[in-house]
């Protein structure tokens, strides 16, 4: 058994998707996105 973390990288928002891998077979865990506020970007 895996557990697979998969990141999109960005800027302002990044992505995540989590999968479990049994075998031949593939669970979705979770995912969501990660939101930054403009103010605390650097200029």
């Amino acid at each position: 058994m895996s557990i697979i973390l998969g990141i999109d990288p960005g800027s302002r928002v990044t992505g995540y998707g989590v999968i479990r891998q049994t075998g031949r077979y593939l669970e979705y865990l979770g995912s969501g996105a990660i939101r930054t506020q403009v103010e605390d970007l650097p200029t």
